[in-house]
């Protein structure tokens, strides 16, 4: 693959303030990622830190990666974080079906690279650990995937939708899937690796009792041979390793939220919009009921569900999340604390939402007695096929504009094919209509002084008359340009899908199925670390 990077891009303004100018946002984060040494403080910090429950921890993990279908590094790494004597880069994703956006994979292998460069420069084991955002609830977040094709982004959903706000860890694979998987192979070419991977779906599927399950799966596969270690938040044993934290969330509310708002206040005072919208009297955690996650609030002295049905004292609930703690679930904002509290954890792998995220989370770390770790961008990749580029290179694309979309070089690339002006002409037209209208009017309107409402009236019959010629002028235009604009489009349906970077809605599979599974291993080695540019790759 040859390489052509683009400066990184985020929308968000906070997290584009993270990787172009950090001291301005210095403030709501412990370490700069830049910074090596910083690793080594942070390092440093972890070695101080009670490993009591590593033990326990790693037998759960390596149960649990196992049954995934997991390789002998990743069995290594879990040994090494069960003896102490290893630290973790963490990054994850809510399970999204066949893995979700290409950026899941993405955060995968910078989670992998930087592990293994932080090793070599720490000369300390360092392991990937992946997070499998299975406490979700949000099943229409995940249950589609979006396919390239000729005509653009194809759209596949699974419809059997969860009767209720269940986690993800606990939806079954609906039945749906072989139609599911049927339409992904009417869409994808019969050629390279299609068959194999539609056999790797369909037993995956098939083997898999709920919707995290088929997603570790699909990544154990993927990254087998890298050690990674996959971890499920929302298996009862992990539950019981978060008691603690979920007892302290319960017991000093609602000072989280109290951290949080102050926070929010403060980010907005330096010019940024918060990621999170503080929402009074939230405990930040959820319970379930019958199987159905619930947030919880705190309200008049008591704790209550969103639809105030169960109540609870504070020591009541205090008390079951200790002796029940898989009842609990941390939202989003606590999260990253329950990982920090399960995990040595010296770096996290985010995407500029989390980046966002985290922001406002240094406070709430120490609440709980912990530091933030690192944050560490994720990569950022838009891949190019050899008949896209072939049509980059026909019509002089920049690749500049990637990150706004092709619509106005479209636009500019029609105007430049113009060769009779036609702006101009109809421009000048309309000039000299009104002129000579108002003359006109002028002459007449001695005869009735009504006449000039008339005229002014008939001017703007004529007008619109003269526009819609004008229309149908530059519609045969473009028409004479339809192949152009047909082949013009398709890039940007390609390299800028729905408006958006093509790692936020193409799945990774379709790829794959066209190109064999060793595509990873280029994509892998083309990641660079600590640089954060946008990485353009161009298929051999």
């Amino acid at each position: 693959m040859r390489i052509q990077e683009l400066n990184g891009f985020y929308s968000q303004p906070l997290a584009k303030a993270y990787l172009s100018d950090f001291s301005e946002v210095s403030r709501f984060f412990t370490y700069d990622p830049r910074q090596i040494d910083g690793f080594a403080v942070r390092l440093k910090h972890l070695s101080a830190k009670k490993k009591g429950q590593l033990k326990f921890l790693a037998e759960t993990l390596k149960h649990d990666n196992l049954q995934l279908g997991c390789g002998d590094q990743t069995l290594h790494n879990i040994g090494l974080l069960e003896k102490g004597l290893g630290v973790a880069v963490v990054t994850g994703q809510q399970p999204g079906i066949l893995t979700g956006p290409l950026y899941t994979v993405y955060k995968a292998m910078g989670a992998i690279k930087l592990a293994r460069e932080l090793a070599a420069k720490l000369n300390y084991p360092v392991v990937p650990v992946f997070w499998i955002g299975a406490d979700d609830h949000d099943f229409a977040e995940i249950n589609h995937i979006f396919v390239p094709t000729a005509e653009g982004p194809q759209k596949i959903t699974l419809t059997e939708k969860p009767a209720g706000r269940f986690s993800l860890g606990h939806v079954s694979v609906p039945q749906e899937v072989p139609l599911f998987l049927q339409q992904l192979e009417k869409l994808t070419p019969p050629i390279g690796w299609q068959q194999e991977g539609l056999v790797l779906l369909r037993e995956t599927a098939r083997q898999s009792a709920n919707l995290a399950q088929w997603f570790g799966r699909l990544m154990t596969f993927l990254f087998k041979d890298d050690g990674l270690i996959l971890m499920n938040p929302v298996l009862p044993p992990l539950r019981r390793l978060s008691a603690g934290l979920f007892y302290r969330a319960v017991k000093t509310a609602p000072e989280v939220d109290h951290l949080l708002q102050r926070t929010c206040q403060e980010v907005a005072a330096a010019g940024f919009s918060p990621q999170v919208q503080s929402e009074e009297d939230k405990l930040h955690l959820f319970i379930y009921i019958k199987g159905q996650r619930t947030a919880l609030y705190l309200k008049k002295g008591q704790f209550t569900d969103r639809e105030g049905v169960n109540t609870w004292e504070k020591e009541q609930l205090a008390q079951l999340s200790l002796s029940n703690p898989e009842l609990f679930s941390p939202d989003v904002v606590l999260r990253p604390v329950v990982q920090e509290e399960l995990l040595p954890v010296l770096a996290y792998v985010a995407g500029p939402g989390e980046i966002s995220y985290f922001a406002l989370l240094k406070n709430i770390f120490r609440h709980f007695g912990q530091e933030m770790p690192i944050v560490y961008p994720r990569p950022n990749i838009t891949l190019v096929e050899p008949l896209v580029e072939k049509l980059l290179t026909k019509y002089q694309v920049p690749l500049q504009l990637l990150p706004v979309g092709l619509e106005g070089f479209i636009d500019a690339y029609v105007k430049r094919t113009d060769e009779v002006g036609i702006e101009e002409i109809f421009n000048d037209f309309r000039f000299v209509l009104r002129e000579k209208q108002t003359n006109l009017v002028k002459e007449v309107a001695s005869i009735d002084p009504e006449l000039k409402g008339l005229g002014k009236e008939n001017l703007r019959r004529l007008l619109r008359v003269v526009n819609s010629f004008e229309d149908k002028v530059k519609q045969r235009h473009r028409k004479n340009n339809e192949v152009a604009i047909r082949q013009l489009n398709k890039v940007n349906a390609m390299l800028h899908p729905l408006g958006q970077w093509q790692e936020r809605v193409y799945n990774i599979f379709p790829y794959l199925m066209k190109y064999g599974p060793d595509l990873l291993k280029e994509i892998y080695h083309a990641i660079g670390l600590f640089d954060w540019k946008q990485k353009i790759l161009f298929f051999d």
